[in-house]
């Protein structure tokens, strides 16, 4: 006779269960609604200097030493129409030597990492670390031998006075990050352009460049932000008309036909101005920054 044992699973108390789920949920709950807290209140205070500009930039002098964080009643349009009057002429400047920059980086730095990824040469490594080693440099160790560089060339007065040092500041950066980018592309995606007789030309345009594109764009976007907003090498290069931005910004004085406005007001809605071409940009290129951001992350 066979006798069958049917083994029972212990009783549980699901009541207490229940009662104790909730009660480990409970400290998380607590941490993200503090976590949450504090990012909006870092949010709001980066908020803040964007808020005292453009509310200051469409008010008048006496009312904004009177109440500077109050918003304005009667708002002051022609103070931007002023600004631009006497700084609109850096504008095209500052295009031509920001989009030409960024340009080159972004071509010259995706051709290097794409050579130091895939090409043999002799003392690559070397020549690879000596390119990292820059990064280590403060730019304003070198900042007086750039300037002499300059003096030397003739470029003072000239936009190639800022292009070609913008250039080859980019490198480094751009080299050592898009190099990572390209090795980590899986390997047998070049070797199959190999077998259909692709040489490096093509596996670069084709296979190299747009898998890297995200990260290629997101450099491009942070090359932007820096040279557009860079003071102290136009200060040195460029005066007069000829100045970017950021130069004939904090240099103007109020048109000749309206001397009765603060000075300061018109130079907050310059500043304005000055912040929409680069507020555009980073709205509609974010993805292309994020997704460039996540693509970094590779083991360099």
């Amino acid at each position: 006779m066979t006798t069958s044992t049917t083994l029972r699973a212990p009783a549980v108390d699901r009541t207490a269960t229940a009662r104790a789920v909730p009660a480990r949920r409970r400290p998380r709950r607590r941490l993200s609604v503090t976590a949450n807290v504090v990012l909006g209140l870092v949010a709001l205070l980066s908020y803040v200097p964007i808020y005292f500009m453009v509310n200051n930039a469409l008010r008048s002098g006496p009312e904004m030493q009177t109440s500077p964080f109050a918003p304005t009643s009667a708002p002051r349009w022609q103070n931007f129409q002023f600004a631009w009057e006497a700084s609109g002429y850096a504008y095209p400047r500052t295009l031509l030597v920001v989009g030409l920059a960024v340009l080159g980086i972004a071509v010259t730095t995706a051709a290097s990492g794409y050579a130091f990824a895939r090409l043999r040469f002799r003392e690559k490594e070397v020549w690879f670390y000596a390119v990292f080693g820059l990064l280590l440099i403060p730019g304003f160790i070198t900042l007086i031998p750039l300037y002499v560089q300059i003096v030397d060339f003739g470029l003072v007065g000239t936009s190639w006075g800022l292009i070609l040092p913008y250039l080859a500041g980019g490198q480094a950066l751009g080299v050592v990050v898009l190099r990572s980018a390209v090795e980590a592309i899986p390997e047998e995606l070049f070797e199959a352009a190999k077998l259909d007789g692709a040489g490096h030309l093509w596996q670069f345009v084709y296979i190299a460049l747009p898998l890297a594109r995200p990260l290629v764009i997101a450099l491009a976007l942070l090359n932007v932000v820096g040279l557009y907003g860079d003071y102290v090498l136009p200060s040195l290069v460029l005066q007069g008309e000829g100045s970017t931005v950021s130069v004939a910004i904090t240099g103007f004085t109020p048109p000749a036909f309206s001397p009765n406005l603060d000075t300061f007001n018109i130079q907050l809605a310059a500043f304005t101005i000055a912040s929409l071409p680069i507020a555009v940009l980073v709205l509609v290129l974010m993805r292309y920054f994020v997704s460039g951001l996540s693509q970094s992350a590779v083991k360099m």
